[in-house]
């Protein structure tokens, strides 16, 4: 017999995944801006219990002496965030409860009445909360966000300048570790050994790894991944829409170079 079982973040992430698909659609709805804010606001109510239960399991419900007793009611996120603060000596940076108390407001309008606030405010708050959930993932778990989301998503979160520069941070410390990871050993094979940091044929900002001896082509800010492409006359590599070839393809490629020296061969 099937059953629906969700860990706690397993649950934050489900709806953290369609949250975030309905706040960051070229064009949403009214509909889909209202699912984004109900379950944009259960994602960060759930993972503010989960760095709880992380603590203490205990300390996921509201009476710590009814804790484990199924019909016993949990935290409210005013709770979460004094025990997280308290107990958990957890830092929140500024802004971020006003954003959680905020939206928590909105999110009770909706369940519970009905709502008049301007598209560009709720598209705001979505934005605040996605940032939140950014950062919150990397700080409290050692998570990355990206992870969670769809790969339209991905691109799409990066038009998010809340979020962007903890994406940011994520994917230099990736860069570092990547590198630590594959760097040889000897000396003497560090001074022929390849790792190049490239602008991104995709974002074009500059987080893509380009390593033939590791194996790896990949951006590490919008995980654009594009491969090796190898110019069939001098065997120069490049990623995958490089702007250092002239044509690519699966059977053939040239680099710019190679095709200046033929066109301009006497």
């Amino acid at each position: 017999m099937k059953s629906l079982k969700f860990s706690l973040l397993d649950n934050a992430m489900d709806s953290l995944r369609q949250g975030v698909g309905f706040a960051l659609k070229e064009e949403p709805t009214k509909r889909d801006l209202k699912l984004s804010i109900l379950l944009l606001a259960q994602a960060v109510e759930l993972l503010l219990k989960e760095r709880l239960k992380r603590e203490h399991w205990s300390l996921v419900f509201k009476d710590i002496e009814q804790a484990g007793n199924s019909d016993a009611n949990t935290v409210t996120i005013t709770d979460a965030i004094k025990r997280l603060e308290q107990i958990a000596h957890v830092t929140f940076e500024p802004g971020e409860q006003d954003t959680i108390s905020k939206f928590s407001v909105i999110r009770n309008r909706i369940q519970h009445y009905e709502i008049d606030i301007t598209i560009e405010e709720v598209i705001g708050k979505a934005h605040s909360a996605i940032a939140l959930i950014t950062r919150f993932l990397k700080d409290e778990f050692d998570g990355d966000i990206r992870d969670y989301l769809d790969e339209d998503d991905v691109q799409r979160l990066l038009d998010v300048d809340e979020a962007l520069e903890h994406v940011k941070e994520i994917a230099r410390q990736n860069i570092k570790k990547i590198k630590k990871e594959n760097e040889p050993i000897k000396a003497s094979d560090r001074m022929i050994w390849k790792f190049d940091v490239l602008d991104c044929p995709q974002c074009w900002q500059e987080f893509y790894i380009f390593s033939p001896d590791a194996h790896i082509s990949q951006c590490q800010l919008c995980k654009y991944d594009g491969g090796f492409i190898v110019c069939a006359r001098c065997g120069y590599q490049a990623p995958s829409g490089s702007w250092d070839f002239h044509s690519e393809g699966a059977d053939f490629a040239m680099c710019n170079n190679c095709w200046g020296d033929i066109v301009n061969k006497p």
